[in-house]
């Protein structure tokens, strides 16, 4: 035997990976797939609504993790607007701001990103001129928030309504302006260094260059925050005077008259906003009028956030409380000015439409509007319709007018289209619907993947539900877990329709996440790791746990469970932190490394109907093991994967079907192999980025379908074409 091959031989026997020393694969071939959304509706914090000001109907919505939106008035439909993101730049879908051009209402501007901290990356403004159908980007020299706090103040990107080529952006360190669309921007060096929650514009005058000359900026600091101007289209700034100390501006808009109006809380927000005040300032006298609907006071703390003017009825506003938990948030409505207001809450009436968990989620007193009510918005072409946002989507009225009447104002929950769930993970057992586990509201048994109202709500819903499986034996029987519950493990034998509680968990902090679960083939074991946790085994349904032998918990340990798919006694765990793999097989009692050299690893996951088959995704390659996980070979053209999952064989074949999302033969995307990995389709064209995949999963009663959970964009589901598209 030549000398390289004894040594990869004996490499295999001692449990290391075998890497194929083959040639580059070529770039896969595009397989046309139909995607569409497995509808949840809402789900997650919808942090702004933007109107265009003359162009009727035309109106989009941002989402602090899942891109923006634009409504379909022929649909009544969300139309996601940034679907195109590749994973490179998956945090630019935090939408932190939108922006219209009032003279061109094809143009829209989004600043994009979703952190500022280290390591995260780089904001960007997205460009388009038709309407969020395509877009050019732009990089910026700043971070841009989108899912920090303050993401639900603004709008902080702003056009000239003058000058449509001038657009001014608020950042965490200042003002940045451009004067080409937003292809190239300069920060403002005459503006403080300081956290911009929002720019407006009053078009009462020009400069010489025929710019707008006065603008407002709403700003935080240590000390609270205000509201500065310019008077010279941005160059220099100062302080407005008279205004009140130790409030942070969250919205400001400015009437015919060009009287300001500003909704104030103590805080940045959506959280620890504690007292607030709604003001307006008469610029021709400099004099602050406080117009506060009810002011916070013992403990009814709370400060205010969304507020919008009725351009057709001069003294029209209408603000949101932020923050109010112990009374439960609320809209006020005033037709004179702010002398006088009424409290809609009582008398309005919500209608959920066809996602009838939000009341579930929202059934604490006082919570008929919703929560972190950020942002409201009175259409300006037509006074009767409003929208305000939640963090679990938003509420539209077209009968705003009948507060000033009965009060009776009618809210719908008008979240078609509009997915910004986050499924952490998705199951397909044989013979049942699709099963997922989602960020903050809980899970779904999908009965009908394209009605919301259809599917069976997790009840316990459980807030965060994390981990998820099945036996693979007896498919009705499931397992999950939530973060915030007791036990945080639940049960259900009947595929998924009801759910029981585990009668214990292992030891665990009362906030700790509760990581990933393995059920045994047959449905009697579980093994179950927890984040910065050993695992933990139980025989009895829940009712004891005890640690499992032979796993070393490191300073910074992360482990992923799987069980086999056909014999009941066998477990894997992927140890991210040694890069190992260890197989148990007396039914997850006691572990032992089977194979090293795997770092950088997902979640593995073990092929149904096919004893000892685990493929472990990682940023090496895609790797395979047909022994127990005693050796792993990486699938040659895999240069790296993110994620696998496994669905019905293909006509003729054998194997089940693999789906990996990664990187094939140099081009990145979602694909499968209908040959165990000897060749790949791509199952998407440039219309789909699938930015942030956070979970995958083939369907085994269907070929060739493939269910995908993408980063604050829901569930899609995919199938070959022709499938409805």
């Amino acid at each position: 035997m030549p000398r390289l091959q004894r040594i990869l031989a004996l490499a295999v026997a001692a449990g290391v990976v075998a890497f194929a020393g083959t040639a580059p694969a070529a770039a896969p071939k595009v397989q046309p797939y139909g995607w569409n959304t497995v509808e949840v509706l809402g789900g997650g914090f919808v942090s702004g609504v933007v109107y265009h000001p003359t162009e009727k109907g035309l109106v989009y919505a941002r989402t602090d993790i899942g891109g923006a939106y634009r409504l379909d008035r022929t649909t009544g439909r969300w139309v996601a607007l940034n679907d195109a993101l590749p994973r490179a730049d998956g945090q630019l879908a935090g939408a932190l701001s939108l922006a219209v051009d009032p003279r061109d209402p094809d143009r829209l501007y989004m600043a994009a990103g979703e952190y500022t901290r280290p390591g995260a990356r780089g904001g960007a403004v997205l460009r388009s001129t038709d309407r969020g159908a395509t877009w050019a980007k732009t990089e910026l020299p700043v971070g841009i928030g989108g899912n920090e706090d303050g993401r639900n103040t603004g709008e902080r990107l702003m056009v000239d309504p003058a000058q449509g080529a001038v657009l001014f952006l608020g950042t965490k360190e200042g003002l940045y302006r451009s004067a080409d669309h937003g292809a190239t921007w300069s920060r403002v060096e005459a503006f403080p260094r300081l956290h911009v929650t929002l720019v407006a514009f009053d078009p009462v005058m020009k400069t010489k260059t025929g710019e707008t000359a006065i603008l407002y900026a709403g700003v935080a600091g240590e000390r609270g925050g205000g509201l500065l101007v310019s008077t010279d289209g941005g160059a220099t700034w100062g302080l407005v005077t008279g205004q009140p100390k130790g409030l942070v501006p969250h919205h400001l808009a400015i009437d015919a008259k060009g009287v300001v109006h500003v909704a104030y809380g103590n805080g940045l927000g959506p959280n620890d906003v504690t007292d607030g005040a709604v003001w307006k300032l008469d610029p021709d006298t400099g004099a602050w009028t406080d117009i506060t609907p009810v002011k916070p006071q013992g403990t009814d703390v709370f400060g205010y956030g969304g507020l919008s003017l009725d351009p057709a009825h001069p003294g029209t506003i209408v603000v949101s409380t932020l923050d109010r938990w112990a009374a439960g948030d609320d809209v006020f409505r005033s037709t004179d000015g702010g002398r006088s207001w009424k409290a809609l809450r009582e008398e309005s009436e919500h209608d959920t439409g066809g996602a009838p968990w939000v009341r579930s989620l929202e059934s604490k007193a006082g919570r008929a509007m919703g929560h972190w009510i950020g942002d409201i918005d009175i259409d300006p072409t037509n006074p009767d319709e409003a929208i305000y946002v939640t963090g679990y989507g938003l509420w539209r009225t077209t009968n705003l007018t009948e507060a000033d009447r009965s009060g009776a104002t009618h809210w719908r929950f008008d979240d078609e289209g509009l997915e910004e769930t986050v499924a952490l993970e998705l199951v397909s057992p044989p013979g049942e619907p699709l099963i997922s586990t989602i960020g903050d509201i809980g899970g779904f048994r999908h009965d009908d993947l394209d009605h919301a109202a259809a599917s069976r709500y997790f009840d316990p819903h459980g807030g965060t539900n994390r981990g998820l499986d099945y036996a693979a034996l007896k498919p009705q029987v499931l397992l999950r877990t939530s973060d915030p519950t007791p036990t945080a493990g639940f049960r259900s034998t009947d595929g998924g329709k009801t759910w029981t509680p585990f009668a214990a968990s292992p030891p665990r902090d009362a906030h700790i996440h509760t990581g990933r679960i393995a059920l045994s083939a047959d449905g009697a074991r579980m093994v179950w790791a927890m984040r910065n946790a050993a695992p933990y085994v139980s025989s009895d349904d829940g009712r004891t746990w005890r640690p499992v032998q032979g796993v070393t918990k490191g300073e910074r340990p992360d482990f992923t469970p799987a069980s086999d798919r056909v014999n009941p006694l066998r477990f894997y765990v992927y140890d991210a932190a040694l890069g190992a793999v260890l197989a148990s097989a007396d039914g997850g009692e006691t572990f032992k490394v089977t194979a090293r050299g795997l770092a950088g690893g997902g979640p593995l996951k073990a092929v149904p109907g096919i004893e000892g088959e685990v493929w472990l995704p990682t940023s090496q390659g895609l790797m395979r093991s047909t022994d127990g996980g005693a050796g792993f070979k990486a699938v040659a053209g895999v240069d790296d994967a993110g994620l696998v999952g496994f669905g019905k064989a293909a006509p003729g074949q054998t194997h089940p079907a693999v789906f990996v999302w990664g990187k094939v033969g140099g081009v990145e995307g979602v694909f499968r192999s209908d040959d165990v990995g000897k060749t790949w389709v791509k199952l998407h064209d440039q219309r789909w980025g699938f930015a942030e995949l956070r979970a995958l999963t083939g369907d085994p009663n269907r070929y060739g379908r493939v269910y995908l959970g993408v980063h604050g964009r829901g569930i899609l589901y995919g199938d070959p074409s022709p499938a409805k598209n």
